[in-house]
């Protein structure tokens, strides 16, 4: 009796594996602005979906390469929930490409919530009916190895009405009601520009219970 009980344990924990699943923007994704690409991870718990989201697109030329929205589907079809928290480091560009980041590390990002957006959720910071500050806190990416957004042209670097923008690694935390570990997401969809609707479909992978 005692031998079944310690083979049964080991068998339920695992079953209890969160696994995180990663969604991104093809190779060669392209917007009107030239290159785009954006990447994110989604975690799903009970009663919450966590959400980690990055611009993996280093020294952007324009603005029209920022990422300002993520929107995605669960595969239970579950929409309705409150963003809890959203949080990434804040970042001036300065004319030239130089920045300078906000001390004190990530903080608020002024992003917000549409949480029946297409049958799924739309983070987003264009949104300002919702909350949102666009077209300020657009997610930047990683600068030029020289240090500095070599190739950022005005819309960027210098721009009040763009400045500052998130960047690094952005963290969302929804509570969603009656969501399950055992739930996935099923599609995932990136946002750029300054402008609304401006869109890359996401490829995704992994995700749910191991």
């Amino acid at each position: 009796m005692r031998l079944t009980q310690s083979l049964l344990i080991p068998v339920i924990a695992g079953a209890m594996t969160l696994a995180a699943q990663n969604c991104s923007t093809v190779p060669g994704a392209t917007d009107s602005d030239g290159s785009v690409s954006a990447n994110a991870t989604f975690s799903v718990g009970n009663g919450t979906v966590t959400v980690t989201v990055s611009n993996s697109l280093a020294d952007p030329r324009s603005a029209g390469q920022l990422l300002n929205g993520v929107s995605f589907t669960l595969t239970s079809g579950l929409t309705g929930g409150t963003l809890a928290s959203d949080l990434a480091q804040l970042r001036r560009v300065n004319s030239g490409g130089t920045f300078i980041d906000t001390p004190g590390g990530p903080s608020d990002m002024g992003w917000a919530l549409d949480p029946n957006f297409n049958g799924g959720y739309f983070l987003c910071v264009l949104c300002t009916d919702l909350g949102g500050t666009g077209p300020k806190h657009l997610l930047i990416g990683d600068p030029a190895l020289s240090g500095t957004y070599a190739s950022a042209n005005a819309s960027i670097a210098g721009n009040k009405p763009h400045n500052p923008f998130t960047s690094g690694t952005a963290t969302f935390t929804i509570n969603v009601p009656g969501v399950m570990a055992s739930d996935s997401v099923n599609s995932a969809t990136f946002f750029f520009s300054t402008q609304e609707g401006v869109s890359v479909a996401g490829s995704c992978i992994g995700g749910g219970l191991q």
